[in-house]
């Protein structure tokens, strides 16, 4: 479970774009508007280049990442579920305490330092004492790189094909997990 809720927190952080209004530097700014500017997006998505999948997401916090290996990470803005097929579980969380998203994950760091499409963030303080943003097109976020608090180890997410307001269907994002699957209520909540 402590994968799934690594790679949940990081794919909700990424994809759970409120609006902004704090001025905190104009690289950051100009990242959290790109972020803020479309209704949807459909991307390859890369976890630490091993786990590979496709992303959608659709305003307001609708999210559906269907991994090469069969795994599912879906939300509808009321419930996120997270499922594999190779144990057969099936992870139901209520999203009624839904997280700062991209704008929370990037403010609040004591070094910005940019170097053209690059943006490294610094804090000791910070959930992700290092963050390093990588931009494309746009300005949108292409690769996010994270370290945790007392970690040597970054988490690296990676997009790509990304295509922005395109017609998703709302069906895409109510999963219903297989009739054999063991349901675990609210994991995320649950201590490891």
């Amino acid at each position: 479970m402590k994968f799934v809720s690594r790679i949940t927190f990081l794919t909700l952080t990424l994809c759970h774009f409120p609006a902004w209004t704090q001025n905190e530097g104009n690289a950051i700014d100009t990242v959290i508007n790109a972020m803020n500017s479309f209704d949807s997006i459909h991307a390859n998505i890369s976890f630490n280049g091993v786990l590979t999948g496709t992303l959608s997401y659709k305003r307001p916090n609708q999210l559906h990442i269907k991994f090469s290996d069969g795994r599912v990470i879906s939300a509808n803005g009321r419930i996120l579920w997270f499922y594999s097929p190779v144990t057969a579980i099936a992870g139901k969380q209520d999203l009624k305490n839904g997280g700062g998203g991209i704008a929370s994950l990037l403010t609040g760091y004591d070094e910005v330092n940019v170097q053209g499409k690059v943006i490294r963030l610094k804090s000791e303080t910070r959930r992700y004492e290092e963050i390093i943003l990588t931009l494309g097109q746009g300005n949108l976020i292409k690769a996010i790189r994270m370290k945790s608090k007392g970690s040597d180890n970054f988490q690296d997410i990676s997009l790509s094909g990304i295509q922005t307001n395109i017609g998703l269907s709302s069906n895409l994002f109510n999963f219903h997990p297989p009739a054999n699957a063991q349901i675990v209520e609210n994991p995320l909540n649950q201590r490891e």
